[in-house]
């Protein structure tokens, strides 16, 4: 035997020693989920609400009623469909210097148009639902080739219908399973697909295998074995910082780096490489059909837990369904019984002596079956003797208890799940609307484990799909790849993983044509789960309050009513968004060049030139105003210096007749004077001079001298 078919015998060999495994660890709350998933399916066809002995003994022994009153689907109902309308959403975000955030807006994007396209919001739904019914749900994430004639590859989503057909390396200790080393997806077929499937197997020498469930009458279990390798290599360190194996480097590159290891320049150190792989196995064929490898560092199956808590060394999972049996019983008991009991109302029996309805047996025993026009009787004996007519009882009247039941039955199963009649439209204690909203939310908050529940899920989900796509071995070569945004808008972008930057952008042949080109292999990412409203509740409910905005401020409409338009939810909204648009003010206008016809850009252009025009002859008008009116400052300046010299002249002429100190005080008088008069422009330095404190008044014998020689100027 070659070493290839020791190894292909082991992976077989094991797959099923860790299945029974599986099994064995599962066994116990695969066997309540399913229970708690049929009494959340039951009605009054199936019976599943009703122990199976009590309702063949009521139903058949007793004919008495055995109704079904399926309360627990709507507590269900209610926290699934909450999740319908505020679905969870994964965004990418950058974490190191390498990665770029136009570059995670568009993985986030990426990421959105595969769950479009795969119906994931559906898959969710299914999974969610099997959480809070049964306690688990699942699905997975896939690669396949997007048509059957090309090479490329696309990342799909999977759903798992029968949460029973998947298990999970049970020895994980991370919540979300991320820890996993193996794991399960299994499909019965029948034994004609499996011969069509795989000629070359010889189905017939197959014997029935009841007990490990490979090989049945009729079937036969096919499944996709996940189980991760750990192989020995070598990490390097590299220049820039970060750090890759050895087996994934070029050779002409690890000689570079053999040689600065060598020199010391980098540092190695000896590593254990996660490789996961992916076998089909086919019934009791002794080696896999198919082994391929798995690019993603973590098990690409994903699963909701509605509660999971380990007691006493024993994983324990369960939903909503499995607090809400025993009150659910209840209500099933207490509208059985009082269904009865009103349904026996005209059926009470006869009290008539036996003599009385001798000979008329027959009538009498249906009585309480048949609507009889008559019943006869015996009014007399043998010897002419009256004997009493027979008498129906009083009816029962319907015990006060019993009515209490039934209220109070379905207040046990809202205190069972948490929510409150708010949370059904129900009357509720509160009568306001503010204390109504407050009942809801407190039901809200009772179940938002199951959310949080999803949104763990989520991210992981978004995880694996961001492996695949920045590993650059599924999307390997260059192709125009549709992303969606947020508002469910489908745009294009360039995925190049030889691009030597994470993100750029090229302008097209007309300039609204911008081209996105990006490389997801550069950089590293990260997954945030964002809670909230769809983006068509928002854009319902901000379509509201635009609406209730412009009515209160008609304004609004002038500025902002292509906007307003445009988010409203009616026919042709966008042809009048796009009219409005237009009427916009000129400032207001934010369209493109390339959006506008020939003679209105030229038009534009000549008016651009024109303006640039007249902002140079202002500009030299400017210039040259600003200059004359220096010229006159300097004149101004010339005429108060030839004023004081003139006055200097005089004093000079009259000093033998005034003292020095008189002279001091004409002088500081006189540039009082001439700072006080009026000037055409003021210059800083006068405001300066201005400031200056006043001196004091002329001398008695200045003011006493003649006028003509006070102001020799007026002479």
């Amino acid at each position: 035997m070659s070493e290839n078919e020791e190894q292909t015998e082991s992976v077989v060999e094991e797959a099923k020693e860790r299945y029974e495994i599986a099994k064995t660890a599962f066994s116990a709350s695969r066997t309540q989920s399913i229970e708690d998933t049929k009494f959340y399916l039951g009605d009054s066809d199936n019976g599943w609400q009703w122990p199976q002995n009590i309702a063949l003994q009521r139903s058949t022994i007793e004919r008495r009623p055995c109704l079904t009153i399926n309360i627990t689907a709507q507590h269900v109902n209610q926290i699934v469909n909450t999740i319908r309308e505020n679905p969870p959403s994964g965004k990418i975000m950058p974490v190191d210097d390498f990665a770029d955030k136009k570059t995670a807006e568009i993985l986030s994007d990426l990421v959105r148009n595969t769950q479009a396209t795969s119906n994931a919001d559906d898959i969710h739904n299914i999974a969610i639902e099997h959480a809070i019914a049964g306690g688990e749900g699942y699905w997975r994430v896939v690669t396949e080739y997007e048509s059957e004639s090309s090479f490329d590859q696309v990342i799909r989503i999977k759903p798992i219908l029968d949460p029973g057909m998947v298990y999970i390396d049970p020895f994980t200790k991370e919540l979300d399973k991320s820890d996993a080393e193996w794991g399960f997806v299994f499909e019965d077929i029948t034994k004609d697909e499996c011969r069509r499937m795989w000629p070359d197997i010889d189905v017939k020498s197959w014997t029935d295998d009841k007990v490990r469930g490979w090989v049945k009458e009729d079937t036969v279990r096919v499944a996709d074995y996940y189980c991760v390798e750990f192989i020995s290599d070598t990490l390097y360190q590299l220049p820039d910082g970060t750090a890759e194996y050895e087996s994934k480097l070029p050779p002409e590159i690890l000689v570079q780096l053999k040689e600065m290891v060598a020199s010391g320049e980098l540092r190695t150190r000896p590593a254990k490489r996660k490789q996961w792989r992916m076998h089909k196995l086919v019934g009791n064929h002794d080696e896999p059909i198919e082994t391929t490898d798995w690019v993603g560092s973590i098990l690409p199956i994903i699963q909701v837990i509605g509660k999971e808590l380990m007691v006493n060394g024993e994983v324990i999972k369960k939903g909503l369904v499995r607090d809400l049996k025993d009150p659910a019983r209840m209500v099933n008991y207490a509208y059985s019984a009082t269904v009865e009991s009103i349904a026996l109302q005209n059926k009470i029996p006869y009290i008539a002596p036996a003599d009385a309805i001798e000979g008329y047996e027959q009538k009498w025993d249906q009585a309480n079956i048949q609507n009889l026009a008559y019943l006869p009787y015996n009014h007399v004996d043998d010897a002419g003797n009256p004997i009493p007519k027979p008498e129906r009882q009083q009816p029962a009247v319907l015990p006060t208890a019993q009515i209490q039941l039934l209220q109070l039955s379905v207040e046990q199963m809202r205190a069972a799940s948490g929510q409150q009649a708010a949370n059904f439209g129900n009357r509720s204690e509160a009568s306001s609307g503010i204390g109504i909203q407050r009942l809801k939310m407190q039901g809200e908050v009772a179940t938002y484990h199951f959310i949080d529940a999803l949104n763990r899920a989520l991210k992981y989900e978004v995880r694996v799909i961001l492996e695949l796509i920045c590993s650059g071995k599924i999307l390997d070569t260059k192709r125009v790849v549709r992303v969606m945004g947020i508002d469910g808008e489908a745009k294009h972008a360039t995925l190049d993983p030889n691009h030597q930057e994470a993100y750029t952008e090229h302008q097209g042949i007309n300039q609204e044509d911008i081209q996105k080109i990006f490389n997801p292999t550069i950089g590293t990412y990260d997954v945030i789960i964002e809670t909230g409203p769809s983006f068509m509740t928002k854009r319902l409910e901000g379509s509201q309050q635009l609406s209730q905005m412009a009515t209160g401020n008609p304004q609004m409409m002038q500025v902002a009513g292509d906007l307003i338009m445009k988010s409203m939810d009616v026919p042709y909204a966008d042809q009048i968004a796009e009219r409005m648009k237009k009427m916009l003010p000129p400032q207001l206008q934010d369209e493109k060049p390339g959006d506008l016809p020939p003679q209105v850009q030229q038009a534009m252009q000549q008016a651009s030139e024109h303006i640039q025009q007249q902002d140079q002859i202002i500009a030299q008008m400017q210039e040259a105003l600003k200059q004359a009116k220096d010229k006159e400052e300097d004149d101004d300046r010339k005429l108060d210096i030839e004023a004081y010299k003139a006055e200097t002249e005089r004093m000079v002429k009259l000093s033998p007749a005034i003292t020095p100190e008189q002279i001091q005080a004409l002088v500081m008088q006189t540039m009082n004077d001439i700072i006080q008069q009026p000037s055409l422009f003021e210059s800083p330095q006068q405001e300066q001079i201005e400031q200056m404190p006043q001196q004091p008044q002329m001398p008695e014998q200045m003011q006493q001298m003649p006028q003509e020689e006070q102001n020799p100027q007026q002479v």
